[in-house]
């Protein structure tokens, strides 16, 4: 009995001496999270680290390649996981994922006029690109909005940190691949949005990142999985690996996924036993590319977190309290220096064009420092012009001002001299090709030109137009436009409907307009202006019996206007658009002559003075429904005392037309036109994906007072809203970055006939005077 008592005190001695280092080593027991590449795949990481925040395991240090340095930066810097839902769903992190401008923040002052244009590039001239040694390669993707993006985001917790990336709210590295000396280079201090985005620089989807003289592409190259990297950054007690870098179902069909193929070299994804646990995250429904399914990409990440839940508690018995988590996490941001400016520097331009980018960022009225918000304006509106070639910025503190930033701005300006093409092919007969030659500079009055050509088989067009901005307080300019234009229906086009209706139309126009443009905030313009022009339209008499040079009338306009216009938008497709919304209103007061005749008869023909008001309004928005639908709704209201110039023919051949869609103008139908109507459209959409789209358009004309034949073949104006008419077209849409590929069928209540035909390009055909 004495030696068991014995025996007992002995264990109880042992047990106590050991249990104060057993509770120590548990109680620093650390754990270090590794986040694989995996584009939006990636999105998952974030549903694994709710999982373990909801289950109080640490997290101390982090390692991320790709996607997976994003997640991991941002909860490096106190995000927490609904915060960083809330950034990738935004339409901010959707624009910069894309490289495009946030039309929310484009100026559409500056930008250039609409165009037909599908590609597009800079000749000869003075180039400070061609002359600068400023690191700039090609990518398919604008790296100028994700610069900013990165710059706003990433620059005050790299500051709070001093550039130690340990001193972040959690312990950070990233990784990137230096391809010139075929290594991976670890991203521990330095620049941390720079950083960051080297480790995502995929190569020639986004521009590689040069840090100190190398140039770093995507971290999965070499590294697509940080595992030693964490083990000899940090050598944790524990880690937690999280791989979503599964190949997606299905054949690689995206540019993404074949370059990946290419570029990926075959790695490691374990993680020793030894050294911590795997989460698998099966995200193989998953696209590289699916950022509009970020909610089922997290779930996912979740879900597997919460089944891994019991096996990395077993491993991992220390807990992080959450309130302690919260408590420390908010000590972190209330140290986080907000993003102002005191001072601009831009270089790597001609040194006016340096100084009109830094007058760009001047401080608000009153103020003598510019806030993040505004610098993203400015910026924007430097991208506006579609002149800069690249466009870095850096924010580092100014150690003479205490908290405040300095904005650095790397400037690369395009040519002033351009050339660009662009088409319109269909199946009709209005097809044409588009040529445009163009010089424009970048100062405070600033100079472009553009001379374009439509050439086609029933269009043809040419265009000259003039701008000189002027500096001022409101943004202004002086725009000259001068165009030609000739417009031709044919026979077998099925013109005209009824036997008693002209066969054969042509249309032509010269005019010119001279406007004063001004800047209506940052979305629109306002032009007040006169224009001056001739208006020719041809056309067969009913029931002629000779070839094409007998019965051709005609009736010519003899105009000038003086105008005021409003126009806006933030449409991301001219033709075809899935979002935004455009406003395009103008009021005019005309005055002239309209000349009737028949070609080859004696005499000018008969001569009436016309004068009207006239009021044009065009609306388009279309919003989201969800993932997979948008609602688009339309409308136009036209509405004048233009008077009628003669015959029947004349009179309907020269009325204004209705044409909802781009396969609608294929068609001269006299049901569709008149001096004022009113007229709406509804247009359901269908996405399949971010590319391809199936569309319905329903549109409802009602002609105020149409124009009606009278006795031997006069014109006379119908009874108010004496007869409405529909119009209705089903399309399947592919938009490429430069241009659509449509199918149509389409449908008109007059003359109750379908037509349907396909389509590659933009159309968008030259302006018109009224």
């Amino acid at each position: 009995m004495q030696a068991m008592r014995a025996s007992r005190c002995l264990f109880l001695s042992i047990l106590l001496s050991v249990l104060p280092a057993l509770l120590k080593a548990q109680a620093h027991q650390s754990v270090g999270l590794v986040l694989s590449g995996g584009g939006a795949k990636g999105i998952a990481h974030i549903g694994l680290i709710q999982a373990l925040e909801d289950n109080d395991i640490p997290i101390d240090y982090i390692t991320g390649t790709s996607m997976g340095a994003i997640v991991g930066g941002l909860y490096a810097c106190g995000y927490t996981p609904a915060e960083m839902m809330e950034l990738i769903n935004s339409d901010y992190f959707g624009y910069l994922s894309a490289g495009k401008a946030d039309p929310a923040f484009t100026y559409y002052f500056s930008k250039g006029s609409p165009s037909p244009q599908m590609f597009a590039m800079s000749v000869g001239g003075r180039d400070s690109t061609a002359r600068s040694k400023i690191f700039n390669p090609q990518s398919l993707i604008s790296p100028m909005p994700m610069s900013f993006g990165f710059m706003q985001i990433f620059s005050a917790y790299g500051a709070q940190c001093g550039g130690n990336f340990d001193r972040l709210f959690v312990p950070f590295r990233c990784v990137a691949s230096d391809v010139a000396q075929k290594r991976k280079k670890v991203m521990g201090a330095g620049d941390l949005g720079e950083s960051i985005r080297a480790s995502m620089s995929f190569p020639l989807i986004f521009q590689a990142t040069e840090i100190d003289g190398q140039v770093l592409y995507d971290g999965g190259i070499y590294d697509n999985f940080p595992v030693g990297v964490m083990q000899t950054e940090f050598a944790p007690s524990v880690i937690i690996g999280s791989d979503v870098s599964a190949p997606s179902d299905g054949p690689a069909n995206s540019y993404f996924q074949q370059l990946d193929l290419l570029v990926s070299r075959a790695q490691s994804y374990e993680v020793p036993p030894e050294a911590g646990i795997k989460v698998r995250i099966d995200v193989s429904n998953f696209g590289l590319l699916d950022w509009d399914r970020a909610d089922a990409i997290y779930r996912a990440g979740y879900r597997r977190g919460i089944e891994m839940m019991d096996s990395i508690k077993t491993r991992i018995p220390t807990r992080a309290d959450s309130t302690a988590r919260r408590l420390r996490r908010a000590v972190f941001k209330s140290g986080t220096p907000a993003l102002r400016f005191d001072s601009v520097n831009v270089e790597g331009a001609t040194k006016r064009q340096n100084e009109y980018i830094k007058y760009l960022f001047h401080p608000a009225k009153g103020t003598d420092t510019i806030g993040i918000d505004r610098a993203r304006l400015a910026f924007y509106r430097a991208l506006s012009s579609g002149k800069m070639s690249y466009l870095r910025p850096r924010a580092h503190v100014n150690n003479d001002s205490a908290g405040l930033f300095t904005l650095d701005l790397k400037a690369l300006v395009k040519s002033n001299f351009s050339v660009g093409a662009g088409a319109y092919i269909t199946s009709s007969n209005n097809s044409y090709l588009y040529l445009r030659g163009g010089y424009s500079s970048l100062s405070f009055s600033s100079v472009s030109t553009d001379i374009e050509a439509w050439i086609g088989q029933s269009y043809m067009a040419g265009a000259l137009t003039g701008r000189l901005d002027i500096a001022s307080t409101l943004p202004s300019a002086l725009v000259l436009n001068a165009v030609a234009s000739r417009r031709k229906y044919y026979e077998d086009e099925e013109l005209f409907f009824r036997d008693n209706e002209p066969a054969f139309v042509t249309a032509h126009e010269y005019f010119a307009k001279l406007a004063w443009a001004m800047a209506a905030g940052r979305s629109g313009c306002v032009d007040i202006g006169l224009g001056g022009g001739k208006l020719r339209n041809t056309f067969y008499s009913p029931g002629h019996q000779g070839g094409y040079r007998e019965g051709r009338h005609h009736v010519d306009f003899a105009l000038g206007q003086a105008y005021a216009a409003y126009r806006s938008s933030t449409l991301d497709n001219i033709n075809y658009p899935l979002s935004g919304s455009s406003l395009n209103a103008s009021f005019a007061a005309v005055l002239g002559k309209a000349t009737c005749g028949q070609a080859g008869a004696d005499g000018r023909g008969t001569d009436k003075h016309m004068a009207w008001l006239q009021l044009d309004a065009h609306w388009r928005n279309y919003i989201s429904l969800g993932r997979h639908w948008v609602l688009g709704t339309e409308a136009r209201a036209l509405l004048s005392n233009r008077p009628l110039p003669g015959s029947y023919e004349a009179s309907v051949s020269s009325a204004p037309a209705y044409s909802p869609t781009p396969a609608s103008t294929n068609t001269f139908n006299p049901a569709f036109r008149a001096n004022s109507f009113l007229a709406a459209t509804v247009v359901p959409v269908y996405k399949f994906n971010s590319s391809l789209s199936a569309r319905f358009s329903a549109s409802v004309f009602a002609p105020l007072r149409g124009i009606r034949e009278g006795d031997g073949g006069t014109a006379r104006f119908g009874r108010c809203f004496d007869s409405t008419e529909f119009f209705g077209e089903l399309n399947l849409v592919y938009a490429l970055p430069f241009g659509n590929i449509a199918g149509y069928c389409n449908y008109s209540s007059s003359p109750g006939k379908f037509h349907g035909g396909i389509s590659f390009g933009i159309y968008l055909p030259a302006p018109s005077f009224l």
